[in-house]
């Protein structure tokens, strides 16, 4: 071997053939995960770390907060189910273990996740699966609404 590097999402390597002497690259890459995820309709899917990182930088939008953090926190993640060797689990779970990552890392960041992910009922998920004790806000009835007249716009002056 004569080079090694990291790359995006593999390590590069500059190769030399012993026989011929020819120099090649090569890239090594993690296999793929064999997680399964169980979804609220009851499908499966393949566990998609890119597709977790892709909610991540969704909440962690206007933060101070590295995409190199969040993809810490995926594979972090990822590598825990996999040492707990599990194999299948559910989005809710997969939501508990990431809600206590996130409250490591950033405060609105779980506001943000909470207020996305909330449970069947309607009510903020806790990491302990229990929801949360928050009243609903009361929404007005449609009789209630009243429409406003839009406002005439101002010119504005030089």
């Amino acid at each position: 071997m004569l080079d090694s590097r990291a790359a995006t999402d593999a390590v590069r390597r500059r190769r030399e053939c012993l026989s011929c002497g020819r120099r090649f690259t090569t890239y090594e890459r993690l296999a793929p995960s064999e997680i399964r995820v169980i979804k609220r309709t009851g499908e499966a899917e393949p566990f998609g770390r890119d597709k977790l990182v892709a909610v991540l930088e969704r909440l962690a939008r206007d933060r101070p907060v590295s995409h190199r953090a969040l993809e810490d926190l995926a594979r972090g993640l990822e590598a825990e189910i996999l040492d707990a060797g599990i194999h299948t689990l559910s989005t809710a779970q997969i939501a508990d273990r990431l809600l206590v990552r996130l409250r490591e890392l950033d405060p609105l960041m779980v506001a943000r996740f909470a207020s996305n992910y909330t449970a069947d009922d309607g009510s903020i998920r806790t990491a302990g699966n229990e929801p949360s004790l928050q009243l609903p806000l009361p929404m007005p009835e449609e009789t209630d609404a009243v429409e406003e007249e839009p406002r005439p716009r101002r010119k504005r002056r030089p």
